[in-house]
């Protein structure tokens, strides 16, 4: 494939597939000369080509297969040089979007092999978009707004098989943890006899904002599939997996992912861990049962609305217009955000002032830099022209907390003592009226092991390594339940301590001595369990992008 080529299918989401996967996906799809088989969105061909070498093998022939490509340029060249190299026929190589296909354009299948597009949901849109939710009401699978196109390819997919069909391919680790996802999952379990969910420890496209993983779909028919999952090292690891370990993969329970009770990543745990982990589920409560989680406000125009101290002062502008506010996480130093802090930050601009003017009388200063952002047109951005007054910022809120929103190696949850407020790219945390622990108290209890992994389990992970907790994720991260608080509020200042001296990981085997050891009673073991199993999800998801860079 040439550059531009490459490049079309990136912006499509067609992202080019290394060809041992390719060939390990195709020889488990093809098992037999007479089989057929299809790649829905062939990109650059890798696995139609790897289906014709395979097919040669068995003693079959390309005319059995099929492959559809929208981009228009893509297509021409892969198949003009499919026909040149390996002999396809030229009307197995449709030029086509996936969704509007006729009926008449292909026979039914024994197999679909492919890496269909992540094509995301803002961009997934139009006459395609229209028809794919249609094919997916016939079936009934109710895709959400948030849905990604490699949802949809996946059930029309199954539609092309005859029944024992075979399906194998690509998809984004979201088909076990997005909730756009769980209607997905739901139908692939009731299509097939078994699904094997290959994970693997390295990423298989380390340059991508994308993790993924192989999917092995077997026997369709009407049925209630037997769910396993495999976790391999790296991608070489392919090479020897025969069919005999793919049966000893770990069973899961699907109906937990399915119903959102877990998600995929629990798998990654020890059986030990797991079973630990659901013990303490029932010792426990989340954090939406005593505060609200919610995303803090959008200005539409930051540089207008944020401000330093320097800059309120030349613009003359008075602490009633004025709220200081929190930018980023970095700006959390200790358990406890003060306005000491917030003059730190301030000066390393992770925190300032929101212009609010709000309820009162606008003065001079006031209308002058409100006519300044009108001259640099901040009035006509989105967020502000769908608002009036357009320059008063909606949903303020002073929260108890908060919680960060992407997050590297830990989650940060801190006190709000400095009275701030926060944009979106934080969290607020507000306790409810009737909440039983203090803002410190969850604070504290944030620092153990146990909610650390309920974090990482949680949140979801993304391809670059970086962690994101929504707010209904966060609501849903446990905490430990204890009789009496009475012991956290001084473990609250020692905590806070070595923080500010950089010192995380002791304050962590702080908590877990205190909180889980002396009032939780756990063993030592217990307790060492849920510090590795946290650790192991946390450096799965971060450490591997980075060894991937630097290797």
């Amino acid at each position: 494939m040439t550059a531009l080529s490459k490049q079309r299918a990136k912006r499509f989401g067609a992202y080019y597939t290394d060809e041992r996967i390719a060939d390990f996906l195709v020889r488990y799809a093809l098992r037999s000369a007479q089989d057929t088989v299809i790649d829905p969105s062939f990109g650059g061909g890798v696995f139609l080509e790897a289906a014709a070498r395979r097919l040669k093998t068995l003693g079959g022939s390309v005319k059995q297969v099929y492959g559809v490509e929208l981009d228009e340029a893509v297509h021409g060249q892969v198949s003009y040089e499919l026909q040149m190299l390996y002999g396809f026929r030229a009307k197995n190589l449709i030029y086509s979007d996936f969704f509007q296909l006729k009926p008449k354009q292909l026979p039914l299948l024994d197999a679909v092999v492919g890496n269909p597009p992540f094509i995301r949901y803002q961009s997934f849109n139009g006459d395609g978009r229209e028809a794919a939710l249609a094919h997916m009401k016939a079936k009934g699978v109710a895709l959400n707004s948030l849905a990604s196109s490699w949802a949809a390819f996946l059930v029309q997919s199954v539609t092309l098989l005859k029944k024992g069909g075979r399906l194998a391919m690509v998809v984004p680790m979201e088909l076990g943890h997005a909730s756009y996802a769980r209607p997905v999952f739901d139908y692939l379990t009731r299509s097939f006899t078994h699904l094997t969910l290959l994970t693997f420890k390295e990423p298989l496209f380390p340059d991508l904002s994308q993790d993924t993983l192989l999917l092995l779909a077997e026997n369709k028919q009407h049925n209630d599939a037997t769910v396993r999952h495999l976790d391999l090292e790296s991608l070489e690891s392919l090479e020897s997996l025969t069919e005999a370990k793919l049966k000893q993969a770990q069973t899961i329970d699907a109906k937990a992912i399915i119903s959102g009770k877990e998600k995929l990543n629990f798998y990654f745990l020890s059986e030990y861990a797991q079973r630990l982990y659901k013990r303490l589920m029932t010792q426990s409560i989340r954090l939406g049962e005593v505060a609200n989680v919610g995303i803090g406000y959008v200005t539409g125009a930051n540089d207008f609305f944020h401000l330093s101290q320097q800059e309120a002062k030349s613009w003359r502008l008075n602490e009633n217009v004025l709220k200081p506010a929190v930018y980023k996480g970095s700006a959390f130093k200790g358990l406890y955000f003060t306005e000491q802090d917030w003059r730190s930050a301030e000066a390393e601009k992770s925190a300032g002032f929101l212009f609010y003017p709000q309820g009162i009388k606008l003065s001079k200063a006031v209308n002058t830099y409100i006519a300044h952002g009108e001259e640099q047109a901040k009035h006509t951005t989105y967020k502000c022209r769908t608002r009036s007054p357009w320059y008063v910022v909606p949903h303020i809120y002073q929260a108890d907390g908060f919680l960060t929103y992407m997050n590297g190696l830990r989650s940060q949850f801190v006190v709000n003592e400095a009275k701030a407020v926060a944009p979106n790219t934080l969290h607020l945390v507000r306790l409810h009226k009737d909440s039983p622990l203090s803002t410190t108290d969850l604070a504290v209890l944030w620092q153990t092991s146990f909610t650390a992994l309920s974090v990482e389990l949680e949140g979801h992970a993304l391809g670059g390594g970086m962690l994101k907790l929504e707010p209904n994720e966060a609501k849903s991260v446990l905490l430990p339940c204890l009789s009496s608080t009475k012991k956290l509020k001084p473990l609250a200042k020692k905590i806070d301590k070595l923080l500010h001296e950089k010192k995380p990981e002791l304050a962590t085997q702080l908590a877990d001595d205190i909180i889980l050891g002396e009032l939780l009673q756990l063993s030592k073991i217990d307790i060492e369990t849920l510090k590795e199993s946290a650790e192991l999800l946390r450096n799965r998801r971060y450490y591997r992008y980075k060894r991937s860079n630097f290797s």
